[in-house]
């Protein structure tokens, strides 16, 4: 999935979320961005991976793209190294609470992709599809094309909601 359906997708799922507990900040929904976007960072050509140099080609080598940071381990770890670091900087422990919320959204996104996840690696390597192979999309194709237009509907509905 391409990084603007990722936070389409994830922004329309979670804002509902973020307005009714009273956490609509700045800061949060940031947060719930990157957060949508981190497990690609095992690619280096996806669009935190540009971003993020070395980084990206190092994890992407070690581990492939949808390896160890598209998993129920990435979560515990990136869950873990968010709260250190919200730590480090003084910043509210919510903000990796958001991020890691979009971390698993992004997860559960791409378990709707055509090859879907391996939720469980190291331990399991084989890919979990949650369509059933016959409900999927394919990045780049008109599939999902149509799933960024509907997510991007019901979000621009959603934000008329608030204003309005």
């Amino acid at each position: 999935m391409q990084y603007k359906t990722h936070l389409a997708v994830t922004y329309a799922a979670v804002l509902p979320a973020l307005v009714s507990t009273g956490n609509l900040t700045i800061g949060n929904t940031v947060a719930l961005g990157v957060g949508a976007l981190f497990p690609d960072i095992d690619h280096p050509k996806s669009f935190i991976g540009n971003r993020t140099g070395g980084i990206s080609h190092s994890i992407g080598a070690v581990f492939g793209h949808r390896g160890l940071a598209h998993s129920v381990l990435g979560i515990v770890v990136f869950q873990l190294i968010a709260r250190w670091l919200m730590i480090v900087l003084q910043l509210p422990l919510e903000y990796a609470d958001w991020f890691i919320i979009g971390y698993t959204a992004h997860l559960v996104e791409d378990s709707f992709s055509k090859t879907g996840v391996s939720w469980l690696q190291p331990l399991y390597p084989k890919r979990i599809q949650f369509g059933f192979k016959k409900l999927y999309y394919s990045t780049g194709k008109s599939s999902e094309s149509l799933l960024f237009a509907l997510a991007s509907a019901a979000l621009f509905y959603q934000i008329y909601l608030l204003l309005y």
